[in-house]
């Protein structure tokens, strides 16, 4: 069944989609101007659906045509009447096209009201430079969140690049790293037995969070444990070790997504550090992800340029990721659009305390 439109303009269309496949979805995600990302996949949304959080799946066509899109997250606000509307990494729209926009966000607006939303919350990866966009979504009505709910400081890594090449944009420091773990004998592989590898994983995770100060496992185990495994069965999920004569050294779990991947978790055992695994591991995955026609890789998160210091406990991680030759890219961040104005002015003054009841009763973080 076809939904019917939620909004129509002179060339646009805008309807909430209900009966759409995965492939069919993701497929459109994928033709989306930029390439979409992960979490605007079916199967991220279903995930976040156990966590009562329920995908509303939007579409922005011309002349019948899917021309954009984006997944929000519906969410009951209690005690603060009515939802509240997530677009995480989201949506992906002809920027460029003003009446696209605004066309898409009438419709939003629409399905927002309908599902009894206060607030609509989005987040674009429209670089932080584009002034226009910034300039057309304060004219809409959306204004700064309270929380950069996914980081939107970011290295990104453009793969399409020959491989000399690459590594000629590194750090001189990386490529000796990388050249050092090869000739130890240092192999990438992406384990068979994922619930062993896993546990392996995790283990290493908490090792690290309790050797050094300011690292924490923010979510919990179980948590963790179903998101990369219904990513990876979803064929958007896959853990990488690296290994030195069948021990495991360290590991890397990461999303993929048509022509794009992410890092998303980092862990490494305390053996054979002068072996450098984590160097090779990730340019290993980078040569991998080169095979399968991914061109563009985001190292997902690094300190604000004002955070960019020794005493921060991210420094080194920052530190790291930059050495693999990447830009900086900034995007826009976390945005809010009020659709019932006093319930979404209600709900921003008390989210700070509903963030930490939450996370002081599940021991995991609200979005």
């Amino acid at each position: 069944m076809r939904q019917q439109p939620a909004s129509t303009t002179a060339q646009y269309t805008v309807r909430e989609v209900r009966d759409v496949a995965p492939s069919g979805w993701d497929g459109w995600l994928r033709d989306s101007p930029g390439g979409g990302h992960v979490l605007q996949s079916y199967a991220w949304g279903e995930f976040k659906r156990r966590y009562g959080w329920r995908p509303l799946r939007l579409v922005l066509e011309r002349d019948g045509e899917v021309v954009g899109v984006g997944q929000f997250l519906a969410y009951n606000t209690m005690p603060v009447p009515g939802v509240l509307m997530y677009c995480s990494k989201g949506p992906w729209l002809p920027w460029d096209d003003e009446e696209a926009v605004r066309a898409f966000f009438v419709g939003a607006a629409e399905v927002a009201g309908a599902a009894g939303a206060h607030t609509l919350k989005i987040e674009p990866e429209v670089p932080g430079r584009s002034a226009d966009v910034d300039a057309l979504l304060e004219d809409i009505g959306f204004h700064e969140a309270r929380y950069a709910l996914n980081f939107d400081t970011t290295v990104t890594v453009d793969l399409s690049r020959p491989e000399e090449e690459l590594l000629a944009r590194m750090r001189k420091s990386t490529r000796y790293r990388i050249r050092k773990s090869a000739r130890e004998g240092v192999e990438m592989v992406e384990p068979e037995d994922f619930e062993s590898a896993w546990a392996t994983f995790y283990g290493w995770m908490e090792d690290t969070a309790e050797r050094k100060s300011g690292f924490t496992i923010r979510r919990p185990r179980g948590y963790l444990h179903d998101m990369m495994r219904t990513m990876r069965d979803a064929g958007q999920g896959h853990l990488f070790f690296a290994e030195h004569e069948g021990t495991p050294l360290a590991g890397i779990f990461v999303f993929t997504s048509g022509e794009k991947y992410w890092y998303m978790h980092g862990a490494s055992s305390t053996e054979k550090r002068t072996y450098y695994p984590n160097h090779l591991l990730h340019w290993e995955v980078m040569r991998w992800a080169r095979r399968r026609g991914i061109k563009y890789y985001d190292m997902v998160g690094i300190p604000r340029p004002e955070d960019r210091n020794e005493d921060n406990p991210y420094h080194g991680v920052y530190w790291f990721k930059i050495g693999f030759g990447g830009e900086v890219t900034d995007f826009l961040g976390c945005l809010d659009l009020p659709i019932r104005s006093a319930r979404a002015e209600a709900w921003y003054r008390f989210e700070p305390a509903y963030y930490r009841l939450y996370y002081k009763l599940k021991s995991n973080i609200f979005y």
